[in-house]
């Protein structure tokens, strides 16, 4: 085959992957409005700003910034919201930003401090695995909050859906919340949510929609009890 004319082929070929992946989203995003608006959620514009700075509040990291896009609040709900978050750093402007659906809820009873909990779904079984997943997702690492650390997971929450926890220095995980907090929690995972934060009064479940996708519907039903 004459060297032009396979470019030409693999030019077309590029491009149709291009489109199907452009047209894909597309469906996924409208999809994904679909859900949300049958479930009661609408679009709140008007606090873009204000739950950008809640949600840099919950992370407590300089060295990060947060863009949300589609923010939306659930009707009959005073303090239940909805958004896409995009991270980003200046320090690192050559990584890819992590982009992550979430959702917001005012607490009906206060966390203590700050907490940063990793969760996982029940098909995946306690592990070397979720060992290596849960030392990762507690490291050290720059996109951490800047006064939290590792805590030791308690007897009774070891080889649960509970794989990490990152609190105040000396403190303990029931220091911060209590256990009817942490049984919520701990079915989030099914839902599609790996992170759960607390900060003070307020809540945060996030997930990146990978293989397990981020179901609003049962997170929110999910989280009922602590509204």
């Amino acid at each position: 085959m004459p060297t032009p004319l396979l470019l030409v082929l693999i030019g077309l070929v590029v491009v149709a992957l291009v489109v199907w992946a452009v047209t894909a989203d597309r469906r996924k995003k409208r999809a994904r409005i679909a859900a949300l608006e049958q479930l009661g959620f609408r679009p709140c514009p008007e606090q873009k700003t204000w739950l950008e700075e809640r949600t840099s509040y919950i992370e407590n990291n300089r060295g990060f910034r947060y863009e949300l896009r589609d923010p939306k609040r659930l009707a009959g709900e005073q303090s239940v919201y909805y958004y896409v978050k995009t991270r980003h750093s200046d320090d690192h402007q050559d990584t890819v930003p992590m982009v992550e659906e979430e959702i917001l809820f005012r607490l009906k009873q206060p966390a203590k401090g700050g907490l940063v909990l990793t969760v996982k779904p029940s098909s995946l079984a306690p592990g070397l695995a979720t060992r290596m997943i849960a030392a990762v997702a507690t490291g050290p690492w720059d996109s951490q909050p800047d006064d939290l650390q590792r805590l030791d997971l308690p007897p009774d929450l070891k080889d649960t859906n509970l794989m990490g926890a990152m609190g105040p220095p000396g403190w303990s995980l029931y220091d911060v919340v209590d256990s009817g907090a942490l049984s919520v929690v701990q079915g989030l995972g099914d839902a599609g949510a790996l992170w759960v934060k607390f900060r003070d009064s307020w809540c945060s479940v996030s997930g990146t929609g990978g293989h397990i996708p981020f179901r609003v519907d049962e997170i929110v039903g999910r989280i009922r009890p602590l509204l």
